[in-house]
Protein backbone atom coordinates (compact mmCIF):
# COMPACT_ATOMS: atom_id res chain seq x y z
CA UNK A 1 0.00 0.00 0.00
CA UNK A 2 1.13 3.36 -0.77
CA UNK A 3 -0.07 6.32 1.14
CA UNK A 4 0.88 9.94 -0.31
CA UNK A 5 0.39 13.25 1.69
CA UNK A 6 1.10 17.35 1.21
CA UNK A 7 3.96 18.49 2.49
CA UNK A 8 3.88 20.38 5.97
CA UNK A 9 5.35 23.68 5.37
CA UNK A 10 5.46 26.35 8.07
CA UNK A 11 4.51 30.11 7.07
CA UNK A 12 8.66 30.93 7.28
CA UNK A 13 7.44 34.71 7.17
CA UNK A 14 5.00 34.50 10.13
CA UNK A 15 6.64 32.63 12.38
CA UNK A 16 9.99 34.50 12.32
CA UNK A 17 7.70 37.47 12.61
CA UNK A 18 5.95 35.85 16.05
CA UNK A 19 9.33 34.17 17.20
CA UNK A 20 10.64 37.92 17.72
CA UNK A 21 8.01 39.43 18.88
CA UNK A 22 7.30 36.39 21.66
CA UNK A 23 11.62 36.45 21.91
CA UNK A 24 11.14 32.35 20.53
CA UNK A 25 13.60 30.46 18.72
CA UNK A 26 12.81 29.17 15.47
CA UNK A 27 14.45 26.06 13.60
CA UNK A 28 16.03 26.10 10.03
CA UNK A 29 13.07 24.71 8.49
CA UNK A 30 11.04 27.93 10.52
CA UNK A 31 9.04 25.56 12.83
CA UNK A 32 9.39 26.61 16.65
CA UNK A 33 12.32 25.09 19.06
CA UNK A 34 11.83 23.97 22.45
CA UNK A 35 13.65 24.79 25.10
CA UNK A 36 14.84 21.12 25.40
CA UNK A 37 13.66 17.78 23.59
CA UNK A 38 13.60 15.76 26.44
CA UNK A 39 13.31 17.47 29.28
CA UNK A 40 11.14 20.84 28.52
CA UNK A 41 9.19 19.68 25.31
CA UNK A 42 6.35 22.10 25.20
CA UNK A 43 8.42 24.78 26.94
CA UNK A 44 10.18 27.71 25.60
CA UNK A 45 13.02 29.59 26.83
CA UNK A 46 10.70 32.34 27.22
CA UNK A 47 9.12 31.64 30.32
CA UNK A 48 5.08 30.73 29.86
CA UNK A 49 4.79 30.38 26.25
CA UNK A 50 4.18 26.79 25.03
CA UNK A 51 4.27 24.88 21.81
CA UNK A 52 2.20 21.91 19.96
CA UNK A 53 0.92 20.58 16.93
CA UNK A 54 2.50 21.93 13.67
CA UNK A 55 3.91 24.54 14.93
CA UNK A 56 6.61 22.25 16.79
CA UNK A 57 7.05 20.29 13.72
CA UNK A 58 5.13 17.98 11.49
CA UNK A 59 3.49 14.87 12.97
CA UNK A 60 0.07 13.62 13.06
CA UNK A 61 -3.14 13.84 14.63
CA UNK A 62 -2.46 11.63 17.59
CA UNK A 63 0.79 13.46 18.42
CA UNK A 64 -0.50 16.78 18.25
CA UNK A 65 -3.21 15.98 20.67
CA UNK A 66 -0.99 14.56 23.18
CA UNK A 67 1.43 17.56 22.35
CA UNK A 68 -1.51 20.01 22.93
CA UNK A 69 -3.14 18.43 26.32
CA UNK A 70 1.10 18.51 27.91
CA UNK A 71 0.94 22.41 26.43
CA UNK A 72 -2.46 23.08 28.25
CA UNK A 73 -1.12 21.06 31.62
CA UNK A 74 2.06 23.45 31.53
CA UNK A 75 0.02 26.51 31.14
CA UNK A 76 -2.39 25.43 33.95
CA UNK A 77 0.48 24.81 36.15
CA UNK A 78 1.48 28.67 35.46
CA UNK A 79 -1.84 30.31 35.96
CA UNK A 80 -3.02 28.04 39.13
CA UNK A 81 -0.65 30.01 41.26
CA UNK A 82 -1.83 33.02 43.02
CA UNK A 83 1.90 34.82 41.92
CA UNK A 84 4.78 33.74 40.09
CA UNK A 85 8.80 34.02 41.67
CA UNK A 86 11.19 35.35 38.97
CA UNK A 87 15.11 34.41 39.55
CA UNK A 88 16.77 36.23 42.21
CA UNK A 89 19.72 37.01 40.23
CA UNK A 90 18.98 39.83 37.67
CA UNK A 91 21.66 41.72 36.48
CA UNK A 92 21.77 46.07 37.41
CA UNK A 93 23.03 48.58 35.40
CA UNK A 94 24.84 51.21 37.18
CA UNK A 95 23.74 54.66 34.89
CA UNK A 96 26.75 56.68 36.04
CA UNK A 97 28.75 53.63 34.63
CA UNK A 98 27.15 52.72 31.58
CA UNK A 99 28.64 54.31 28.51
CA UNK A 100 25.43 53.32 26.29
CA UNK A 101 27.37 51.38 23.65
CA UNK A 102 24.88 48.85 23.17
CA UNK A 103 26.97 45.40 23.42
CA UNK A 104 25.07 44.56 26.09
CA UNK A 105 21.94 44.97 24.21
CA UNK A 106 23.45 42.86 20.93
CA UNK A 107 24.58 39.95 23.37
CA UNK A 108 21.33 39.17 25.74
CA UNK A 109 19.92 36.15 24.13
CA UNK A 110 16.36 37.15 26.01
CA UNK A 111 16.15 40.83 24.57
CA UNK A 112 15.93 41.72 28.07
CA UNK A 113 17.81 44.70 27.56
CA UNK A 114 16.79 47.94 25.63
CA UNK A 115 18.59 51.48 25.25
CA UNK A 116 17.84 54.32 26.30
CA UNK A 117 20.36 57.31 27.81
CA UNK A 118 21.50 54.35 29.20
CA UNK A 119 20.87 50.52 29.52
CA UNK A 120 17.67 49.24 30.53
CA UNK A 121 16.93 45.99 31.93
CA UNK A 122 13.34 44.33 32.57
CA UNK A 123 14.04 42.32 35.80
CA UNK A 124 10.82 40.06 33.85
CA UNK A 125 12.96 38.99 30.99
CA UNK A 126 16.60 38.74 32.70
CA UNK A 127 17.34 35.26 33.49
CA UNK A 128 20.78 36.51 35.55
CA UNK A 129 22.95 34.45 32.85
CA UNK A 130 25.87 37.09 33.31
CA UNK A 131 26.38 37.59 29.13
CA UNK A 132 25.65 41.02 29.18
CA UNK A 133 28.32 41.85 32.29
CA UNK A 134 31.13 39.68 31.14
CA UNK A 135 30.66 41.85 27.59
CA UNK A 136 30.11 45.11 29.58
CA UNK A 137 33.77 47.34 29.24
CA UNK A 138 32.69 49.91 31.32
CA UNK A 139 31.97 47.36 34.63
CA UNK A 140 28.55 49.04 34.96
CA UNK A 141 26.51 45.73 34.45
CA UNK A 142 26.38 43.50 37.70
CA UNK A 143 24.20 40.05 38.54
CA UNK A 144 23.24 39.88 42.20
CA UNK A 145 25.11 38.21 44.31
CA UNK A 146 28.03 38.10 41.26
CA UNK A 147 29.33 41.21 41.33
CA UNK A 148 33.03 42.04 40.32
CA UNK A 149 33.60 42.98 44.12
CA UNK A 150 32.15 40.00 45.43
CA UNK A 151 33.74 37.59 43.13
CA UNK A 152 37.10 39.13 44.10
CA UNK A 153 36.67 38.77 47.79
CA UNK A 154 36.20 34.88 47.06
CA UNK A 155 38.77 34.27 45.39
CA UNK A 156 40.69 36.26 47.36
CA UNK A 157 39.80 34.38 50.29
CA UNK A 158 39.89 31.04 48.66
CA UNK A 159 43.60 31.86 47.45
CA UNK A 160 44.41 32.73 51.42
CA UNK A 161 43.13 29.65 52.79
CA UNK A 162 44.70 27.92 50.46
CA UNK A 163 47.93 28.74 51.12
CA UNK A 164 47.37 28.37 54.81
CA UNK A 165 46.11 24.91 54.31
CA UNK A 166 49.54 24.09 52.19
CA UNK A 167 51.60 25.32 55.28
CA UNK A 168 49.86 23.52 58.10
Amino acid sequence: MLLLASAVEPNAAENKALAQMLKIPVTQESFFLEAHAKLRPVDFATEGVFVCGLAHSPKNFGESVVQGKAAAARAGTVISKDYIESEGAVAKIDGNLCAACGDCERVCAYKAINMEETAVINDVLCKGCGTCAANCRCGAIDVAGFSDMQIITEIEYLLRVGSEEKYE
